[in-house]
C-alpha cells in the first residue's frame, strides 16, 4: 500500500488510479496514431532569444516571451507529427513573428545558443 496525505491508499483506490492513468495513456496513444498529437518545440510563456539586426548597428540579442504558437500553413506533417510552427513573441516594447525556419538562425531557445551565434556572426 502507498501512503497518501490522508493515510494509506487501499488496493481498490490504487486500482482506480491505475485504471484512470491507463485510460488516459490510451487516449494519448490513439491521438498519436491518428496524427492528432502535436509536439511543440516551444510553448506560450517560454523565453526565446532573437538575434536582432537593426540598420547599421551591431546585432544584439533580444529576450522575448512567446505569446502564440500555431501550425505553419497547411499543417505539414512528418511521420504524423506537425514539426513546422509559427511563433509570435513580444517584449515590453515590440512584437515579432518568427517562422519555424528562423530557429537556429536568428531565433534560439537558449541564451547560450544565441550568444554562440552572435560570436560566429561577429568574428
Amino acid at each position: 500500500m502507498l501512503l497518501s496525505k490522508k493515510g494509506f491508499v487501499s488496493n481498490d483506490e490504487m486500482y482506480k488510479i491505475t485504471r484512470h492513468l491507463a485510460e488516459k495513456l490510451k487516449k494519448y496513444e490513439d491521438l498519436e496514431e491518428q496524427g492528432k498529437l502535436l509536439k511543440l518545440f516551444c510553448a506560450v510563456d517560454n523565453t526565446i532569444y532573437h538575434l536582432c539586426f537593426i540598420d547599421n548597428e551591431e546585432p544584439q540579442i533580444v529576450e522575448m516571451k512567446v505569446c502564440c504558437v500555431e501550425p505553419y500553413g497547411a499543417l505539414r506533417k512528418h511521420k504524423g507529427v506537425c514539426e513546422i510552427w509559427n511563433v509570435y513573441a513580444e517584449t515590453e516594447y515590440t512584437k515579432a513573428y518568427f517562422n519555424f525556419f528562423d530557429f537556429g538562425k536568428i531565433v534560439f531557445l537558449t541564451q547560450e545558443e544565441a550568444e554562440a551565434a552572435l560570436k560566429d556572426y561577429l568574428y
